[in-house]
């Protein structure tokens, strides 16, 4: 199932909050991970950006990422993935992430 995320055209330094979780619904522990969010526009074939994603509380699966000037200046559809590095180099991808980006006022 998708997390839709809603945001607000042009906003920044607020933070996208996550809990990954494994497909039984348990958190998955991401302690010591490295996480990264990719950000793609459903219109386009190239990365809008990334960014590196902070560890809130590992156990839990907690994490979050802190949007940046220039992350969503345009209004739209975008997929989102979270790509989670451990230690021993093993990868995991969550890739169920949809951010609407709504028009600042005026519209």
């Amino acid at each position: 199932m998708d997390t839709i995320i809603k945001v607000v055209q042009n906003d920044i330094l607020y933070d996208l909050d996550f809990t990954l979780q494994d497909s039984k619904g348990l958190p998955i522990d991401i302690t010591g991970a490295t996480l990264i969010l990719e950000v793609q526009n459903t219109n386009k074939t190239t990365l809008k950006f990334t960014g590196d994603m902070v560890v809130v509380d590992g156990q839990a699966g907690t994490c979050k990422y802190t949007v940046q000037a220039t992350n969503f200046d345009a209004p739209g559809k975008y997929y989102g993935r979270i790509k989670v590095t451990f230690g021993s180099g093993e990868t995991l991808s969550f890739v169920d992430v949809v951010i609407n980006v709504v028009p600042a006022l005026p519209k």
